[in-house]
């Protein structure tokens, strides 16, 4: 079994183990006030006389007396030196009748996400793979095969992203493999694919030769950066829904090096580099596109595990399986259509719903078989302001946004993480 195969490789996590953290360069102030007009206004001019920016603002009220009605207003910010931060507080004791800083009881435990790119170097070391349903494909029953499998995991599992992907040199027996399935997909991809996603396989095609040979994923991590600032991290098989979707939180695209059984060009029970290369790099090379893939990767950091898989599933529906209205019609963009030869011929003939992330994020889905209906969006900018607002329907007590200078996901809120179900 491949999960037996990938037990036996070197265990990276004793050179790159997660660790737990506590967002250390934010400070809590909370401030208890009489509730009238203004007084929200007035907190935020003293912030503002002392120059300090805020990243999270929170207000409550209290109960309310014969005395009145007070608030409690909690303001977040990044940390300052300590003159400037005992000039704030003596400020805001002058003014204000209770002001409690840095309350560490209260500091929220989400699940551990990566920060950066040296956290990222823990991705891609534990491979999920679910064979119930594949014992009879030759793709886990020939020996050869996957023997040739292990090999290019071997060199897969080495990259760490920041380093130069490792080249494969592919067999001819493989190198046929890509031609014939990728001539018919080619085919019929200008049936049922949008134009947005042509446009961006053509010049693809001409920038690194997808038609003749198997493009080497060091090629794709130049052109996608070039592009849309995303990244490759090559990766030896399945991973973990966490630990996918939050590479996406930082332009990562996880991908597959080895290619399908070549006796059986057609299917696949698992992605591969057609899929991958066919499927998704045409639109991580659309700037929408893009930014819709790395929002739900944002949200997925730190997300609990019911939330998490709702974004998987929202993932499915949208760069997986997801349409766009073009021209009054409605056409595919997600991977899994245009790299399957089932689903590009089931497309035009399927059933269509407009995509809404409060309903369809619960929505069961079939993984063996074509879908029976498809997602629509009236178009990219939409589907990405109803994510953001479903985002903020998560049980998430922080915000995460990307630092594309820095190349690290900043929080608006001090937090603490744990290793529980990773």
């Amino acid at each position: 079994m491949l999960n037996k195969i990938f037990r036996s490789f070197p265990c990276f996590s004793t050179v790159f183990p997660k660790r737990n953290f506590a967002i250390d360069y934010l400070q809590d102030v909370e401030i208890i006030t009489r509730d009238y007009y203004g007084s929200l206004r007035n907190i935020l001019k003293s912030f503002s006389n002392h120059k300090i920016n805020l990243s999270d603002i929170e207000t409550l009220k209290l109960n309310r007396t014969a005395k009145g009605q007070k608030i409690v207003v909690k303001l977040t910010f990044e940390k300052i030196d300590d003159y400037k931060f005992n000039e704030l507080l003596f400020d805001l004791q002058q003014r204000y009748d209770e002001v409690v800083i840095d309350n560490d009881s209260q500091i929220p435990l989400v699940p551990w996400y990566p920060r950066n790119d040296e956290d990222l170097k823990t991705i891609g070391l534990i491979m999920e793979v679910k064979e119930e349903n594949n014992q009879d494909h030759p793709q886990f029953k020939d020996q050869e095969y996957r023997k040739r499998r292990e090999e290019i995991a071997k060199i897969s599992q080495q990259h760490l992203i920041g380093e130069p992907v490792p080249y494969i040199s592919y067999t001819e027996q493989e190198e046929a493999t890509w031609k014939k399935i990728y001539s018919i997909l080619r085919e019929r991809v200008e049936k049922v694919m949008s134009q947005r996603y042509l446009k961006n396989l053509m010049k693809i095609e001409n920038a690194l030769g997808f038609k003749y040979k198997i493009p080497q994923l060091r090629d794709i991590d130049a052109y996608l950066k070039a592009e849309t600032g995303f990244r490759i991290k090559a990766t030896h098989g399945i991973l973990s829904q966490r630990e996918f979707l939050n590479a996406l939180g930082h332009r990562v695209f996880c991908c597959t090096q080895y290619i399908r059984h070549h006796s059986t060009p057609e299917y696949t029970p698992e992605p591969d580099i057609v899929h991958e290369l066919v499927g998704h790099v045409p639109l991580f090379a659309d700037k929408e596109v893009a930014d819709l893939s790395q929002e739900i990767g944002i949200l997925s950091c730190g997300a609990e595990s019911k939330d998490l898989s709702r974004l998987g599933t929202l993932y499915w529906f949208t760069l997986e399986f997801g349409a766009c209205k073009e021209n009054g019609l409605i056409k595919g963009y997600g991977a899994g259509i245009a790299s399957s030869i089932g689903e590009c011929d089931n497309f035009p003939k399927a059933n269509y719903e407009k995509f809404d992330p409060f309903i369809h994020a619960d929505r069961p889905y079939p993984i063996q078989t074509v879908q029976p209906v498809y997602m629509y969006t009236e178009s990219f900018e939409e589907a990405m302001q109803e994510l953001i607002i479903f985002g903020k329907s998560l049980q998430k007590p922080f915000g995460l946004y990307y630092d594309f200078i820095e190349k690290e996901l900043r929080a608006t809120k001090r937090v603490k993480t744990h290793l529980n179900n990773q």
